[in-house]
């Protein structure tokens, strides 16, 4: 996303400070730049003239202090990643870290104080690592129902883009995750988050897999037929393990499709303590004598994971993106990281880190001996056409 197209606020309560901003980001080629000097004319203003793209912002300020605002602001979904400028510690800064990445934000960096262009140019470089606008339309403008996710499905609205997961050493695509988007006919096409809640609240979550199953299948049965091999990964709630129905249709479906099973993979990511079932043991394990993978998603990011490994059939892990922010910066990233990959290999397990956003960070990840990552700096996800066009280009497939 190029900085003339951003449209960036500036929240900074002292007017000098303010003025330097301003004047640095024209001279990046910020053409659409707001002014705020506290955190309620900031919500005012944002909630007059809609979502900004970027905001920096000082945490610390009188009245409604930064982290209020992004509280709030985060919340009515009026930002979509934040610069921090205040020259924090670094405790506190990863401690800010957590917090917007749980708000849905991205943490863009802190460029602290006095500012200063480079900083701020490395910050707004970042700004690549946010949601694709053209698979999200204003949050504001959208509304939609269980009755019209019905009407989608039954008029096959629903379809299948691809999030690509590269080798770090060649960039080559080694498979993809499966995510569902929706060419809606009023709001044109939207991104997952923006119906998935819904999805799941209607009892909805096996028929959208079907479809994604139906559709990643037929694509990976082409390219089969072309010689080529595409793993596929497809997210799958505990939930949906309750009963044997799902299990026996992905078997129908997979053997309507001729897959071959080790090109399948389901993720599973856990928001809450171990809570698994006779059922879904038995539903977990039918799908690994399918010949599926099982990838334990978000590894690390919640509580009860070596518990997961040890009770549940999973093949390979897929580590939380927050460990990579800062990486360069963080020793205790690297460790965590560094651990989590030997941690896999002395379980004969696989691995892939996600949230890859720079070439600094990558150059780490292999120096560290990971195979296999995930994210901005690879690849966005893609549509089935720009699919294929980029496993047409060989090994440079990223």
């Amino acid at each position: 996303m190029p900085a003339k197209s951003l449209r960036v606020l500036i929240l900074e309560n002292h007017s000098f400070q303010r003025a330097i901003a301003v004047k640095i980001l024209c001279q990046l080629g910020c053409r659409d730049v707001l002014e705020a000097s506290a955190g309620s004319e900031a919500i005012t203003l944002l909630e007059r003239i809609g979502r900004v793209d970027v905001v920096v912002c000082d945490v610390r300020m009188e009245g409604m202090d930064g982290l209020e605002f992004l509280h709030r602001a985060a919340q009515a979904s009026l930002i979509g990643g934040v610069i921090v400028s205040s020259g924090l510690h670094s405790e506190v800064r990863r401690a800010i870290t957590l917090l917007v990445a749980r708000l849905g934000v991205v943490f863009l960096g802190d460029v602290g104080k006095p500012l200063h262009l480079e900083s701020m140019r490395d910050a707004l470089a970042r700004v690549r690592t946010l949601p694709a606008r053209s698979l999200a339309a204003p949050a504001q403008g959208v509304v939609v129902t269980e009755a019209d996710i019905r009407r989608g499905l039954s008029y096959k609205e629903f379809g299948a883009h691809f999030l690509p997961r590269c080798d770090l050493g060649n960039g080559e695509i080694k498979g993809v995750d499966v995510r569902a988007t929706w060419k809606h006919p009023v709001h044109g096409l939207l991104a997952d988050n923006l119906f998935m809640p819904l999805v799941e609240r209607a009892g909805l979550l096996d028929d959208m897999l079907v479809v994604l199953l139906e559709q990643g299948l037929a694509l990976q049965r082409e390219l089969m037929a072309q010689g080529r091999v595409l793993r596929l990964c497809f997210a799958l709630r505990l939930s949906q393990l309750c009963g044997r129905s799902l299990t026996r249709r992905i078997k129908s479906l997979m053997q309507f499709h001729r897959s071959v099973g080790q090109g399948i993979a389901f993720e599973l990511a856990f928001c809450s303590p171990l809570e698994t079932s006779a059922m879904h043991l038995e539903s977990l394990t039918r799908l690994r004598m399918l010949g599926c993978g099982l990838c334990l998603g978000e590894f690390g990011s919640n509580g009860g994971a070596f518990q997961r490994l040890c009770q549940l059939p999973f093949n390979e892990i897929r580590l939380a993106s927050q460990f990579m922010h800062e990486l360069e910066h963080q020793p205790r990233h690297r460790a965590v990281i560094r651990n989590s990959l030997a941690l896999a290999g002395s379980l004969g397990l696989g691995v892939t880190v996600t949230g890859v956003e720079s070439a600094g960070q990558h150059l780490i990840l292999m120096d560290m001996g990971c195979a296999v990552g995930q994210g901005s700096y690879f690849a966005p996800v893609l549509d089935r056409e720009e699919l294929l066009r980029r496993l047409g280009r060989g090994t440079r497939g990223c």
